[in-house]
């Protein structure tokens, strides 16, 4: 269940666009999913502002890291991650790092704020993450060693 660097530097071309664009709209949703927008708002046809990319966190674990430790994760109380992941508001997404093994995720932000996802599953066929493009593409990460990068056919999310 390796991951090839082939894989990765696809991938990698895929992201390296959103590189430098700033986290906007950061939004704790159903359970522990995070997301938010980068780049140009959009607005959709039912209303909804939107980013030109629209990052969904989705069937992952994760955690917040910021110069001095990891600061809250997927499983703290609610409220206290509503407030803490607004760290991420305004900052630029720097790099995105895979792990070869299992699609583990590092997005790291400006003033060394790392987001981590990892699996919480294996045999679940539900996706890690999902990144929305501005070419109406959908990058969908998990299970591992899946990924796709193709049309999106399903209306994105809160639309």
């Amino acid at each position: 269940m390796k991951i090839s660097k082939g894989d990765i530097d696809r991938i990698h071309k895929i992201i390296n666009p959103l590189l430098g664009h700033t986290a906007w709209n950061v939004w704790l949703g159903i359970g522990t999913f995070i997301t938010m927008e980068f780049g140009n708002q959009i607005i959709t046809s039912h209303g909804f502002t939107r980013g030109e990319w629209h990052l969904w966190i989705y069937w992952s674990g994760w955690y917040l890291e910021k110069p001095g430790g990891v600061f809250i994760g997927c499983e703290d109380p609610r409220h206290i991650i509503k407030k803490e992941i607004a760290i991420m508001e305004g900052c630029s997404l720097n790099n995105v790092v895979f792990s070869k093994k299992v699609f583990e995720t590092k997005f790291v932000f400006d003033h060394n704020i790392v987001l981590h996802t990892f699996p919480m599953n294996f045999i679940d066929p539900e996706k890690y993450w999902l990144l929305y493009t501005p070419d109406g593409k959908v990058l969908s990460i998990g299970p591992a060693p899946k990924w796709s990068f193709e049309l999106s056919s399903k209306i994105r999310p809160e639309e």
